[in-house]
C-alpha cells in the first residue's frame, strides 16, 4: 500500500513539474533550474526537470528525482 502512494505521489509531481520550471529538493532545498542546468552531473541548460537523465541525483545531499517538488517562486 505505502508503495502505490509513494507511486501516485510521484507521478503528481511529474505532472507538476510539466508545469513549473524550476525543481527543489525537499530534503535539502537545492533548486534544480533548467535555465542554469547543473554543472555538477554534466546537465547542459535548458533541459527541463522532465527530461534528466535516470542517474539524476541532488547534488547537494544525492537523493534522486523523486524528492523533488515544484519551486515556489512566489514565496522569493
Amino acid at each position: 500500500m505505502t508503495q502505490r502512494i509513494d507511486e501516485l505521489v510521484d507521478k503528481l509531481n511529474r505532472q507538476r513539474a510539466i508545469e513549473s520550471k524550476k525543481m527543489q529538493c525537499k530534503v535539502c532545498w537545492w533548486i534544480y533550474d533548467p535555465e542554469r542546468g547543473c554543472d555538477e552531473l554534466d546537465i547542459e541548460p535548458g533541459i527541463p526537470f522532465v527530461e534528466l537523465p535516470d542517474y539524476f541525483v541532488c547534488p547537494n545531499c544525492g537523493n534522486d528525482r523523486t524528492h523533488f517538488l515544484p519551486y515556489n517562486e512566489e514565496s522569493d
